[in-house]
């Protein structure tokens, strides 16, 4: 009895000095989404030009195809319209980069 009393201490001292509790912040991420979800790409379906909406944090704007061809690229500017009227017909990705490089978002956009 004063074995198996020994043991079980042993193996629950053991367990207990092993595991690890991992708690994670998320509220930052969760901030973060929510200002990405304010940034609207307009108008859609677009013609010559398109706009974005909140675009604070954007540096860079990036459309691909739907093959992941880049067609554009753009620095952006606060208030500034992208001339797109030189694409073909179809269905494009916009990519909105931050300062560090990072998308921020990524929106589908028509072109017609």
């Amino acid at each position: 009895m004063k074995q198996t009393l020994l043991l079980t201490l042993f193996i629950l001292c053991g367990l207990a000095a092993f595991s690890q509790n991992r708690y994670t912040n998320n509220a930052h991420l969760s901030q973060a989404n929510d200002r990405s979800l304010d940034i609207k790409v307009f108008p859609n379906p677009a013609t010559d030009y398109i706009g974005i909406t909140n675009s604070q944090k954007v540096q860079q704007i990036r459309i691909y195809n739907l093959v992941g061809r880049q067609m554009k690229d753009f620095e952006a500017v606060q208030g500034e319209k992208y001339y797109v009227g030189d694409l073909p017909r179809g269905m494009y990705l916009v990519q909105l980069i931050d300062v560090n490089k990072r998308v921020i978002i990524t929106r589908r956009v028509n072109k017609q």
